[in-house]
């Protein structure tokens, strides 16, 4: 039987949505205010909350937060007669339905079924990712298995793992040649070649290397990716990074491929790594992925010319590129 938390600062609105709620078939509970409210919920499960937006102390907003922030799965319908405090918010937050008060029995009826619904749909999404993430780890376990199978053949592991990426993702491995050819570029522009060129440059031919071990239904998929699907398929930075620092021969890359996507001035992924505390070859590897990103065809867009990613690489420094990388960039770009 679903439960219902019903919370609202009326006692005859609580009342007579709780009588509603129970000749639906389904368990009503009710709190006053927001923290009577969390505190039931600490303690009790439920699969939707009816929230009223003005109430003393914490409102309705703050508290479809909190619940939205730790209990994902429970569908959330906001109650209010103040519509004009939702203007350019409700859009934005994931709630199964609005109710404007004064509301009809018919209305409430509606809103509970959607917010069912909407529950039944946030617990498939969860066992979709969770298979998701099992096909992952198992494709990554596939990996290295075969990497370690063919190392004992006598088969370079770097040559396996291109084969790999070639096979599963081809546009990745290309991807990655043309990353390694101008991070290279820039190490020499920068002075860093002799430090750090041969650990950039496979860092850089290996950067997306994790994409070899992401679910074929996330590679495939026709259209853009669910927030869900968008945050396992991120994982890649970290399986890739595990996949390289397992073998033998190239550890070594591990750490500038994990930290290849985060940000100069933070906001990055997987670890929000910021500033000095990126690897350098991280940060060249970042910039240079984004220009040869942005100058390649997708599916969902046409490339941009250069000028248009050299603006978009200088608009974004230093909140997402380290700027000396930037200019270094620029000075071998303007050679070519």
């Amino acid at each position: 039987m679903t439960t219902v938390l019903i919370v609202d600062d009326e006692p005859a609105v609580r009342d007579l949505m709780a009588r509603w709620v129970t000749a639906l078939g389904l368990r009503p509970r009710t709190a006053a205010n927001a923290d009577e409210a969390l505190a039931s919920l600490r303690t009790s499960h439920y699969d939707l909350a009816v929230i009223d937006v003005m109430m003393p102390g914490h409102d309705g907003l703050w508290l479809a937060n909190e619940v939205q922030r730790d209990h994902p799965n429970t569908a959330v319908v906001i109650a209010t007669a103040y519509t004009d405090l939702l203007e350019g918010d409700a859009h934005q937050r994931p709630i199964a339905d609005l109710l404007v008060k004064p509301f009809k029995r018919e209305r409430f009826a509606l809103a509970v079924d959607r917010g069912r619904q909407w529950r039944k749909q946030a617990l498939e999404e969860v066992h979709w990712h969770a298979v998701l993430s099992i096909e992952m780890h198992d494709r990554a376990q596939q990996v290295l298995t075969i990497v370690r199978e063919r190392s004992a053949e006598g088969v370079a592991e770097s040559k396996t793992l291109l084969e790999l990426a070639l096979e599963r993702t081809p546009d990745t491995a290309a991807h990655g040649d043309r990353v390694a050819r101008y991070a290279l570029s820039v190490a020499r522009e920068m002075g860093l070649e002799e430090r750090i060129g041969a650990t950039l440059v496979e860092a850089a031919r290996f950067h997306d290397i994790g994409k070899v071990a992401m679910p074929e239904a996330l590679l495939s998929k026709p259209g853009p990716l669910t927030p869900g699907e968008m945050a396992i398929m991120r994982q890649h930075v970290d399986v890739g990074a595990d996949l390289l620092a397992a073998t033998d021969t190239l550890g070594g890359t591990a750490d500038a491929v994990r930290a290849s996507h985060e940000w100069y001035g933070g906001g990055g992924y997987p670890r929000k790594r910021t500033g000095d505390h990126i690897p350098v070859a991280a940060r060249i590897i970042a910039a240079v992925d984004a220009y040869d990103a942005m100058t390649q065809d997708r599916a969902y867009r046409v490339r941009f010319d250069s000028a248009d990613a050299v603006a978009e690489l200088l608009r974004c420094s230093p909140v997402q590129f380290d700027p000396i990388v930037v200019n270094a960039f620029l000075a071998v770009l303007g050679r070519h």
